[in-house]
């Protein structure tokens, strides 16, 4: 897939039931093709409720629950240190997993452009690493 920055609109119709079959997640801000693990997110899989959402709060809670997917943009600050710190450990095994689609926009935010060069690539932008205490 072409890398892009996507609204959680968009990324809702990569669900795994469209007629591609591609299932896209987003955790902390990123967007992650995760259709080769379609075993675990796609439907009818143990985490099959992130497919096409922001999974961030439910990786961060460890749930799978109605309560761990939100309709528009979460801002995650209600939840612990803890809870980011494993929102985090997240995303970096996401990004050595699968594949970096693009940054998850929030309303109004406008899209970056991607060169040809990234989208071959497609490598995931570095992070932050979390201090540990």
């Amino acid at each position: 897939m072409k890398k892009q920055d996507l609204t959680l609109h968009q990324i809702s119709e990569h669900n795994g039931l469209g007629p591609d079959g591609r299932i896209l997640m987003a955790v902390n801000g990123k967007i992650f093709d995760v259709t080769r693990g379609k075993r675990f997110y796609g439907p009818g899989g143990p985490y099959g409720v992130f497919a096409g959402k922001d999974a961030s709060r439910g990786l961060a809670t460890f749930s799978v629950g109605p309560e761990a997917i939100k309709d528009e943009c979460d801002d995650l600050s209600d939840l612990t240190l803890e809870q980011m710190d494993s929102v985090r450990e997240w995303e970096l095994q996401f990004m050595e997993k699968y594949d970096y689609i693009g940054k998850l926009l929030r309303p109004g935010e406008a899209p970056s452009e991607y060169s040809e060069d990234e989208d071959d690539q497609s490598m995931a932008p570095p992070t932050t690493k979390s201090k540990s205490a």
